[in-house]
């Protein structure tokens, strides 16, 4: 019998800042950001990243699509098409700014928790704050306005080896899967 090896995956990380993840025997992760206080592999903008098309199997945006403003995350989320594989996955989460209201105005989160996921945790620098804000019907749209996915759904929060993808409450996270 012939025994096949898997091929390794490849994933990005873009705008990894102080969460990047770590490459495992399963998937290799290239973390890119724009600042090299984070010790990217690669920096640089994320609309013009130095990789080939269709080089990638995932495609993270952890928290980076509402730093950019207005129609400002279409450029990013093109680029994203741009490097991934058919079928592979662009995984997108952001605060979701519904959600975050309907607990502020019920009173169970107080008014600093709302307005640090409204307008970003300021660090020190511009890039951290926050531009612009999602539903699950914007963010969506946002998806399938900038490129042609096969399908665009809410992700399911399953393992991928290697991925930091915090899940709770206020976070939506959405993918859109490449044909």
């Amino acid at each position: 019998m012939v025994r096949v090896e898997k091929a390794m995956m490849t994933g990005i990380n873009c705008g990894s800042g102080q969460r990047p993840f770590t490459s495992t025997p399963e998937v290799r992760w290239i973390n890119i950001d724009s600042q090299e206080k984070w010790n990217p592999e690669i920096v640089c903008d994320a609309l013009t990243i130095p990789l080939p098309d269709e080089s990638a199997d995932y495609f993270v945006l952890h928290h980076v699509l509402a730093h950019f403003g207005c129609d400002g995350g279409d450029g990013i989320i093109k680029e994203a098409h741009r490097l991934l594989k058919p079928g592979g996955s662009l995984l997108v989460s952001v605060p979701d700014i519904r959600a975050l209201a309907q607990k502020y105005v019920l009173g169970d989160i107080d008014e600093f928790i709302f307005k640090v996921n409204l307008y970003g945790a300021y660090m020190g620098d511009e890039a951290d704050r926050h531009k612009w804000g999602y539903t699950f019907d914007s963010l969506h749209m946002t998806m399938m306005n900038a490129a042609p996915w096969y399908t665009v759904k809410r992700f399911d929060n399953r393992y991928i080896p290697g991925m930091s993808f915090a899940a709770d409450w206020w976070i939506l996270a959405q993918e859109g899967v490449k044909k």
